[in-house]
């Protein structure tokens, strides 16, 4: 017997031994004959367009997928242990050492940068050094390499410029004044002292103009002595003011008697 599957062309006709007549059985069947143990007809192969739509399909789900291939937890995890690391590469500490070390080298060069002796041989340090000249300045300032100065004017520390003005009065018998001086400029008068050679006692003041200086006359009661006044009132000049020195009392016969006072801003 002769099995003919539909779309297959026909052979020559199979005679059975037994004489029977030949025979030919036609049978309909798709081209594959049993899927997973069906047999029959193979119905709902998917078309070329189907199977390209549920391939991107499954491609757009893979991309979609928080961990598609199951990956991507055990990295993250591995990437925070090695931030988290305290020397991941194997590399921090040596390297810290190495700057350590570069730093201490560099702050203890004699010249780290190559500019402290051009700095030195162009400006004074912060504190001591010697200023060498000669030095020019504006108008006619100038100090000349032996120190000398030359200046319109200087203003100086009322400190720095303290100057004294004196006089001395020989046998002196009673009471005197004398204009000794006039300001150039405005000054403070600091203090008014007397010095007495002989006799038994003399009284001294000092005069603003006509205003006196001390409160109260300075008794120079102890011979060869500088002896100072009390506080100083009326004490600030104006340029043009006159310094008056004054004897206001004389007892014995003193052989000199010298009057002084301090002021300071000259």
């Amino acid at each position: 017997m002769r099995i003919q599957v539909t779309g297959e062309a026909l052979t020559d006709d199979i005679e059975v031994s037994t004489g029977q007549q030949a025979r030919t059985v036609m049978v309909s069947a798709g081209l594959v004959s049993s899927v997973n143990g069906q047999t029959g007809d193979v119905t709902g192969l998917a078309t070329a367009d189907g199977v390209e739509a549920t391939a991107q399909a499954a491609v757009d789900a893979h991309v979609e997928a928080v961990d598609p291939h199951g990956d991507r937890a055990y990295s993250d995890e591995a990437l925070q242990a090695h931030v988290a690391a305290a020397d991941p590469h194997g590399d921090r500490a040596a390297a810290a050492a190495d700057a350590t070390e570069k730093v201490a080298a560099h702050t203890a060069a004699a010249d780290p940068h190559g500019d402290r002796a051009y700095a030195d041989g162009k400006f004074l340090p912060k504190t001591g050094g010697t200023l060498t000249g000669p030095i020019n300045g504006p108008g006619t300032f100038a100090v000349a390499v032996d120190g000398g100065l030359t200046a319109p004017s200087l203003t100086l520390p009322a400190a720095a410029t303290t100057v004294s003005k004196s006089l001395v009065i020989t046998a002196p018998t009673g009471a005197a004044s004398y204009v000794v001086w006039r300001a150039p400029k405005a000054c403070t008068v600091v203090a008014v002292r007397g010095y007495r050679v002989g006799g038994t006692g003399t009284t001294i003041n000092a005069q603003k103009n006509a205003s006196d200086l001390l409160a109260a006359d300075l008794s120079l009661s102890t011979a060869a002595t500088w002896l100072s006044g009390p506080s100083v009132q009326n004490a600030t000049f104006a340029a043009g003011d006159s310094l008056t020195l004054a004897i206001r009392s004389v007892t014995g016969t003193p052989t000199a008697v010298t009057i002084q006072v301090d002021l300071q801003g000259v």
